[in-house]
C-alpha cells in the first residue's frame, strides 16, 4: 500500500490535469461495470457539489443514452461551467467473492491489539476498470469504507484555461435522486472516508492512478 505522503503526491500531480484525455478516461471507467448504464460514470457538476446525468440535462433522467458526439458535447460544454465527475473506482463490503477471484488481497492491522481483542472482519471489494482488490480490516480498526451507492472518481474544470483535477466521492441515496460530489481532504483522520489518509482511499488513489488515460498513451 502507498504510504500517506505518496498518495498526496499523487493527489498534486493529478491537479494538473492537461495531461489527461478525458474522453479516453470516461470511455475506459465506463468498461468496469459497477455502475450499469455508462451514463453514469461522468456527470455534470452544478453549483453546491450537485451532480446531473447526461439524461438528466436532456429532459429525461430514466432514459439510456450512449456515449456519443451529443453526450460528449455537453459533457464539453460543462466543463466549461463548474466542471464534470468521472467515477473512476468503487468499494463495496456486500460483494462476497472468494479471494483467488480478486487481482490482490490487502490486510490491514495499524493497531497493537492483542488478538482476542479483534473480533469482526470486514472485507471490502475494490473495483475500477483495470483491477480488483479485497481489503480485509477488523472493524475494531475504525476504518471508514463506502456505502454502496458511492463511488470515487475525479472532479475535473478549467482554472485560468488549464484543466484541474481532484479526488471525490460522489454519494447520492437509495432512490438516487440526487448525487453530490465531496472532494478529499488531507485534513481529516485516517479513519475518515474522506481522507487522504484512510487505507481504503489510498488503495483506490493508486489504482485511479493506473486506470486514468493520457494524452501520451494515445
Amino acid at each position: 500500500m502507498i504510504s500517506d505522503v505518496d498518495a498526496l503526491k499523487i493527489a498534486e500531480r493529478m491537479e494538473n490535469a492537461d495531461n489527461i484525455d478525458i474522453k479516453e478516461t470516461i470511455e475506459k471507467a465506463a468498461t468496469a461495470g459497477y455502475l450499469g448504464e455508462k451514463h453514469f460514470y461522468c456527470t455534470a457538476i452544478e453549483e453546491g457539489g450537485f451532480t446531473y446525468t447526461v439524461p438528466e440535462i436532456l429532459g429525461d433522467r430514466y432514459k439510456s443514452i450512449p456515449l456519443d458526439n451529443m453526450y460528449y458535447d455537453i459533457i464539453s460544454k460543462s466543463l466549461d461551467f463548474d466542471g464534470i465527475y468521472i467515477s473512476l473506482a468503487y468499494c463495496n463490503s456486500h460483494i462476497i467473492l472468494p479471494d483467488e477471484e480478486f487481482d490482490e488481497i490487502v490486510e490491514y492491522d495499524d493497531y497493537d491489539l492483542e488478538e482476542d481483542e479483534y473480533e469482526y472482519m470486514m472485507e471490502y471489494a475494490l473495483i475500477t476498470a483495470d483491477s480488483t482488490k479485497k481489503f480485509k480490516v477488523f472493524a475494531e480498526e475504525g476504518i471508514s469504507g463506502h456505502e454502496p451507492t458511492e463511488d470515487v472518481g475525479l472532479i475535473v474544470n478549467i482554472i485560468d484555461k488549464k484543466y484541474k483535477a481532484y479526488f471525490a466521492l460522489r454519494t447520492t441515496d437509495q432512490c438516487m435522486s440526487s448525487f453530490r460530489v465531496i472532494p478529499f481532504s488531507a485534513d481529516y483522520p485516517k479513519e475518515h472516508p474522506l481522507s487522504f489518509k484512510n487505507p481504503i482511499n489510498k488503495l483506490m488513489i493508486e489504482m485511479i492512478d493506473n486506470t486514468i488515460v493520457l494524452k501520451s498513451d494515445n
